[in-house]
């Protein structure tokens, strides 16, 4: 488990979020209120699939796709759009909410097993209501290798 998360808020844009996830070198962020419960989970595939309703682009699952195939006049879809986009909505508005978590007491294999079930990349542990880490992929491949 990573200890001491880096999180956002409901109330911060999506670029704001995006600028914290390439600056922390992460995929996705664990989303708590002003009090620090946490409320929801924002990943790259969330800010896609919200880029991909609000901006009326086709099949994309990605960021990736999004710039693979998204950006093109058959799309509609520019930069300039898409960053108005991001400017414009909310964590709230994209993330994925109720968040699937663990306790802090769980085992690495339940929480590999819940990633799985769910497709998640990334699961919040809980004491109490309390956010105190994250379970990633890389956590999982490092546990693995050692």
């Amino acid at each position: 488990m990573s200890r001491h998360p880096v999180t956002v808020g409901p109330d911060a844009t999506l670029l704001d979020a995006l600028v914290l996830m390439r600056g922390q070198k992460v995929s996705g962020l664990p989303v708590v209120d002003e009090v620090g419960k946490l409320v929801g989970v924002l990943s790259q595939r969330d800010v896609a699939r919200t880029l991909k309703s609000a901006g009326g682009i086709p099949e994309v699952t990605g960021l990736f796709d999004l710039l693979m195939f998204g950006l093109s006049d058959d799309t509609g879809a520019s930069v300039q759009v898409l960053r108005r986009i991001l400017e414009e909505t909310n964590v709230r508005d994209a993330m994925s909410s109720p968040p699937i978590s663990i306790t802090s007491d769980a085992s690495l294999e339940l929480a590999a097993e819940v990633m799985r079930e769910n497709a998640i990349n990334r699961i919040p542990v809980l004491r109490g209501d309390r956010l105190v880490g994250i379970v990633t992929r890389n956590d999982l491949v490092r546990a693995l290798v050692h």
